[in-house]
């Protein structure tokens, strides 16, 4: 009882006021400057009754309202409303519905689990701490030869195991010829691991070459059934390693046979029809293979039961998908960039999962 009152009382509350001063930040250096080059937007009169709407209706400040375009004249005050604030979702819901998620969020862990499914992955060359490392088969080594032990990989990724996000401390390593220090990164980021980098599928590819582009699949799971939701691309920038919208990619709306929306959305929720390194329009081009990364992505939500909602991050590569991690904290933005609104469904989603006993 303890640790369930920490958890879902005094953390959000921790959280919360940490949460205050990132959200002040991005109102001010990215979407307030949105809102002013906007040439279709209300009248301040307007925008001032949407908050006071938008507020009353979450009980929160309305910092999504400026996020997602509210002030667009095109936007009405009850579509503004239909937007699930970022507020709501990490400190009211998610800390009720997502209880159990260190196996989740540890990316060593949920790869071993993932595996003990024969779920496809890249394979776990090695991983470890600040003071030594353990190659796949077991073997401890130090941390200055782990990559000189890796061997058959033309590339690697390095990436932290635990407490990172959008795409922090993601490096690809040549092994043998970058001489990347794994000693000072394993000093700046705890725990790490290294596994194989895939190649992705030339429907991607088309789209941008430069980056290995992911789905971004969520799911939930009700009483043993995983449902998937919401399924949008991630397409990286031109430049960069990730597919992160930090890094100048975009996402897009995915639909079950595999269309592409006529849109593709930024960061500032700037629409885009094709991607800056591409000639392909996204509303004329059809991802292959999509059942897969559907039955793919259930799959391995059933693995997870103590986290009902996650968002997987899944590859395609020439061989089919396989699984990058998943997320006990799904980015809203994303979703609500790609399918507006999503409270309506969304909300009602989450509370027939809430504060379900723990296994």
């Amino acid at each position: 009882m303890t640790e369930e009152w920490f958890r879902t009382e005094v953390l959000p509350r921790v959280s919360s006021a940490r949460f205050l001063p990132y959200q002040v930040r991005q109102l001010r250096s990215e979407h307030l400057p949105a809102m002013l080059r906007e040439e279709d937007r209300k009248s301040m009169a307007r925008i001032a009754g949407d908050l006071v709407k938008v507020s009353a209706r979450w009980r929160c400040l309305p910092f999504h309202y400026f996020r997602y375009g509210g002030y667009r004249r095109e936007v009405s005050a009850e579509r503004a409303c239909s937007y699930l604030p970022e507020t709501a979702l990490f400190h009211r819901f998610l800390p009720r519905v997502n209880r159990d998620t260190i196996e989740l969020d540890d990316k060593t862990s949920c790869k071993k689990i993932l595996a003990s499914d024969d779920v496809p992955q890249p394979a776990l060359i090695a991983s470890g701490d600040r003071h030594a490392g353990v190659m796949s088969d077991g073997e401890a080594v130090a941390l200055p030869d782990v990559l000189d032990r890796v061997t058959g990989f033309e590339r690697v990724v390095v990436k932290p195991s635990r407490y990172s996000s959008g795409g922090s401390g993601i490096v690809i390593v040549r092994p043998g010829e970058d001489g990347f220090d794994l000693a000072g990164y394993a000093q700046q980021w705890g725990t790490w691991l290294v596994e194989q980098h895939v190649p992705q599928h030339p429907d991607l590819d088309v789209l941008n070459p430069y980056v290995l582009n992911t789905f971004r699949v969520i799911t939930l799971l009700r009483e043993g059934v995983a449902e998937v939701l919401y399924v949008m691309l991630k397409l990286g920038g031109a430049e960069g390693i990730t597919d992160n919208s930090a890094a100048g990619g975009m996402q897009i709306r995915v639909h079950t046979d595999g269309r592409l929306d006529r849109h593709g959305y930024d960061r500032y929720l700037n629409a885009h029809t094709r991607h800056g390194v591409s000639s392909v329009p996204f509303s004329e081009h059809r991802i292959s293979r999509m059942t897969e990364v559907w039955e793919l992505a259930a799959r391995c939500a059933r693995l997870f039961p103590q986290v009902p909602f996650i968002g997987w991050d899944i590859a395609l590569t020439p061989e089919g998908p396989v699984v990058i991690e998943g997320n006990s904290s799904p980015s809203l933005a994303h979703i609500q960039r790609t399918h507006g609104g999503i409270a309506l469904e969304l909300v009602p989603a989450l509370r027939s999962v809430m504060d379900r006993p723990i296994i």
